[in-house]
């Protein structure tokens, strides 16, 4: 069975790119993970992926608007420049999951470990990072506009040239945090430059 999907695969990209992004998810769906895939560039909107391993793979320039990743493995993941908008991330650890220049607007992300991940540039306007682990995470001008950060943990993290207006930081943990050029809902830190 696996060899006749892996042969469909290799004629599907002789044929065309897009049919491989199609073959890639359906290997997906019949395996059950995709360890250290390359998806970059695949459009899977809408997919439901929940419960798979996607250890190391590199969504880059992905189209994932409403998957559904919900309980799967995404550790040491590449999301580079993805529209993650929609997506389900329930109960998934992304310690150390690259989110460069991603588009995560308005996501669900109550109580996610997102330790040592990298959101530079990263879009979470009106988002819930409701008591979130984000230690030492690199919040590079990342926009956090209207994002719900009661309780989470932000120790070691970068907030340089971050924007945080409008945002709820009740009971934020902001030890050690690198403010400089950061506006928070006060008013613009400098005291880390």
């Amino acid at each position: 069975m696996i060899n006749n999907i892996i042969n469909f695969i290799i004629i599907s990209i002789l044929l065309s790119s897009q049919v491989f992004a199609f073959s890639e998810l359906d290997l997906i769906k019949a395996t059950n993970d995709c360890i250290s895939c390359d998806l970059i560039d695949a459009d899977i909107t809408g997919a439901n992926l929940s419960g798979k391993d996607f250890t190391g793979v590199n969504f880059t320039g992905s189209d994932l608007r409403g998957v559904d990743f919900s309980k799967s493995i995404l550790y040491s993941s590449n999301f580079t420049n993805t529209d993650l908008s929609g997506s389900k991330l329930k109960g998934v650890d992304l310690t150390g999951v690259n989110f460069t220049n991603s588009e995560m607007y308005g996501l669900d992300l109550l109580n996610i470990n997102l330790t040592d991940a990298n959101l530079t540039d990263a879009n979470l306007s009106g988002s819930s990072l409701f008591a979130s682990n984000l230690t030492r995470a690199n919040l590079t001008r990342a926009n956090l506009t209207n994002v719900n950060l009661f309780g989470a943990n932000l120790t070691g993290a970068n907030l340089t040239d971050a924007n945080l207006s409008n945002s709820d930081i009740f009971g934020v943990k902001f030890n050690e945090v690198i403010f400089c050029n950061t506006l928070l809902p006060s008013g613009i830190d400098n005291s880390g430059c």
